[in-house]
């Protein structure tokens, strides 16, 4: 529910009215006067010819996706799609009629249902035509967060506690904008029309003077020979941080650490209408979202235009000077009055103003969910508004040059987010540091576990853009045998402290490496890493845990010592994804590769793969293999194990290792995503890779329940073959 209100005050609600500006110097605001002739001619293109809009018809359709990425897949959270038949007028009553309608939650729910809000936000893909169309993330205002009880029953209404934010962004292009920006003038792109004729447009840089949410970043693309927007790819100054952005923040949003949310771009496109008027025709908004120890909320949405009718006045030969009121509380207020008091009607506030709007929904509302109006969801990865091409020209445009913006540092001291708890270190404490300028990121972090007393040291300086980081590092840190099994994550760390469960192996690294690695996951992508470092062996230093307390004794078991060694290597991670968790049958492959030289020298490989898929109407069923062998002198540190939540339940971790192994898994659950009933069966076997052997040396059985598709997940599991036994795991991150 917290993420869902907080989300809701990004993507919805009353933006408040902008607080005045500090006058500042604007001499400098132009990098040379033919900048400056390029914004006035936009800014007049924009009151002369967009502003006689008396009225237009529009068709847009939209859709919304948002979901968990994390751990070993992304989960859809949110996904929505609408269609409405926009009927905007200047003057008088608009009206819109909805065409199609659904929204899905596989998180939590199964199938597809008709979005509560219809009624208030059908009215959203409006616009004014001679605004610049930034309103898509003019998100922000009062988002209730929880209602107290009534105190005295006469009390008439419940009191509401609420966020205050005002997320409307500063136009670049409007009046007096120079107080906040900077402009610069680049590349001029020439391209032909289907009539023949050709279309010069300018790119304009546009530059925040300091780093503030509401600042955009970015370009515009203005056509020379009229001064219309063609095209826009902004981004803000610096992500929106909850503490810094919002007033009067109840605790229970910030309890459990910051609530930050970055633009990574918003783009519109406009196309030339009437060969007169340029209106927008794909507008699309991508962004992430992280919330206390939940890292990695990504958010996408798309909206495109179609079968405009526009009526409009003749151009006057001068601009008019029209001044547009900020919107304020009580124009809000009589907003909201007059659509509650009228079914049918809704209030839609943006960019400084508030409309009544009449909402035409169809009385068979079940065939709003199958209308041939709505667009494909985002989440099943076809008919996407933005291509892949179309993304990397994003990422060109929108990674920020040196000098454009100050450097900006971000200090991290024993944070939640820097805790971590292992049989190793203990409880480890961490402090952070963070500079950020233009595309460069240093950053440092020590760290000490206060069982065994050993410093951690990391520093590194990155180069970075939307979607992809290349990053040089030195350190000295605690590794895991497996890199990829999460053992130093948030719900390994839990798993340890309260049940006493520290499934990994673990040696102490000294060296530097090279990495490069995707921003966000994506259907296919692939990490690498460059490295060489000095191992050596880490011994177990605590047994504090809850569990102890009804154990009476030590409750980890030793750590396998490392060999010591001085290796260099290169490694690379392959991973490709079919289907989503609104597709029916979703495929997860991964393949990895890595070579390492020095003291021992040898390599190693892996595949993987996962699928699940509905059974019946009432069960799902999941299958999950994987397999691995070593060639060369392979050190303990480098051998594969199997054992524990990851491979085989109802074992300690890391049981049984080899320079070769497999492992399988099945599961059967009822379909409910939000909480499950799972019966599952694990095997593996592991050993030397000259006796590969089709014989399970651990196999086990149980069931289990799940909780938002998996995300949770507690088995209750017993080993039949030796050592046998029962075991209670609780851990993060199961394929059902």
């Amino acid at each position: 529910m917290l993420l869902a209100t907080v989300l809701g005050a990004l993507l919805q609600g009353t933006p408040a009215a902008a607080p005045a500006p500090a006058p500042r110097d604007t001499s400098a605001a132009y990098a040379d006067a033919g900048t400056r002739t390029l914004v006035t001619a936009a800014r007049e293109r924009r009151a002369r010819v967009e502003r006689t809009i008396d009225a237009y018809s529009v068709t847009a359709r939209e859709r919304m996706h948002a979901s968990v990425e994390a751990l070993s897949r992304n989960r859809t959270l949110f996904g929505k799609e609408t269609a409405v038949r926009i009927d905007w007028r200047r003057e008088g009553q608009s009206s819109v009629r909805v065409l199609g309608a659904r929204e899905a939650s596989p998180s939590t729910s199964s199938g597809i249902s008709l979005p509560e809000d219809l009624l208030s936000e059908a009215a959203d893909p409006a616009f004014d035509p001679d605004r610049l169309q930034l309103s898509l993330f003019s998100f922000g205002g009062t988002a209730q967060v929880s209602r107290d009880e009534k105190k005295d029953s006469t009390e008439s209404n419940d009191r509401e506690v609420s966020i205050n934010v005002d997320m409307t962004p500063i136009d670049p292009l409007s009046q007096g904008s120079e107080r906040h920006y900077r402009f610069r003038s680049g590349d001029t792109t020439t391209i032909r029309m289907q009539d023949g004729g050709q279309l010069r447009m300018i790119q304009l840089e546009v530059i925040p003077r300091r780093r503030e949410f509401r600042l955009l970043r970015g370009t515009l693309w203005i056509d020379a020979a009229t001064g219309g927007v063609v095209r826009s790819v902004m981004t803000t100054a610096r992500p929106f941080d909850l503490r810094e952005d919002a007033e009067d923040i109840p605790a229970v949003v910030t309890a459990a650490g910051p609530v930050r949310f970055a633009i990574r771009y918003v783009t519109v496109e406009y196309a030339l209408w009437q060969n007169r008027f340029w209106l927008p025709r794909l507008t699309a908004v991508d962004g992430q979202m992280s919330m206390g120890m939940l890292a990695g909320l990504p958010v996408r949405f798309e909206r495109s235009y179609s079968d405009y009718e526009v009526t409009a006045s003749p151009v006057p030969e001068s601009a008019p000077r029209t001044a547009r009121a900020e919107t304020d509380t009580a124009v809000v207020r009589a907003c909201t009055d007059e659509a509650e008091a009228t079914p049918g009607l809704s209030c839609h506030c943006s960019n400084g103003g508030c409309r009544v709007w009449r909402v035409e929904v169809p009385t068979d509302t079940a065939a709003l969910l199958a209308s041939a109006d709505l667009p494909e969801p985002l989440a099943e990865g076809a008919g996407k508004l933005i291509t892949g091409e179309e993304v990397e020209s994003l990422a060109r445009v929108l990674t920020p040059r040196l000098g454009d913006l100050a450097p900006e540092m971000d200090v991290s001291l024993l944070s939640v987010r820097n805790m971590r708890f292992n049989r190793v270190e203990g409880l480890s404490l961490g402090a952070a540091a963070e500079v950020t300028y233009g595309p460069l990121r240093a950053d440092g972090m020590v760290r000490l576990g206060l069982a065994d007393l050993e410093p951690n040291v990391e520093l590194g300086i990155a180069r970075q853009t939307m979607f992809w980081r290349t990053r040089l590092a030195g350190y000295r840190r605690l590794t895991p045998f497996d890199r990829e099994s999460r053992a130093l994550g948030f719900g390994a760390s839990v798993a340890a402290l309260l049940l006493g469960r520290d499934e990994a192996d673990y040696f102490r690294a000294t060296g530097a490496e090279i990495t490069g690695e995707p921003l966000r996951a994506a259907r296919w992508t692939y990490a690498w890493r460059l490295f060489g470092e000095h191992q050596h062996g880490v011994s177990k230093n605590t047994d504090l845990s809850l569990a102890r307390v009804w154990e009476g004794s030590d409750v980890f078991r030793s750590n396998r010592p490392a060999d010591r060694a001085d290796q260099a290597g290169a490694g690379v991670t392959l991973r490709r994804e079919f289907g989503t968790d609104r597709s029916p049958v979703q495929l997860l492959t991964a393949v990895g590769a890595e070579g390492q030289t020095g003291t021992f020298d040898y390599g190693r490989g892996s595949v993987f793969a996962r699928m699940t898929a509905p059974f019946t109407s009432r069960l799902a069923f999941a299958l999950e293999g994987a397999a691995g062998t070593t060639t060369g002198d392979v050190p303990i540190q480098g051998e594969w194990y199997v054992g524990g939540t990851q491979s085989v339940r109802g074992y300690e971790g890391a049981l049984q290792g080899g320079t070769a192994f497999w492992r399988a898994r099945a599961e059967l659950a009822t379909p409910t995503p939000a909480a499950r009933l799972v019966v599952f069966g694990d095997a593996a076997w592991a050993g030397p890779r000259g006796a590969w052997s089709r014989d399970p040396r651990l196999l086990s059985a149980g069931v289990g329940a799940s909780f938002l598709d998996g995300l949770v997940r507690m088995d209750l599991s017993r080993a039949l073959r030796s050592p046998t036994g029962w075991r209670l795991d609780l851990y993060l991150d199961a394929a059902l």
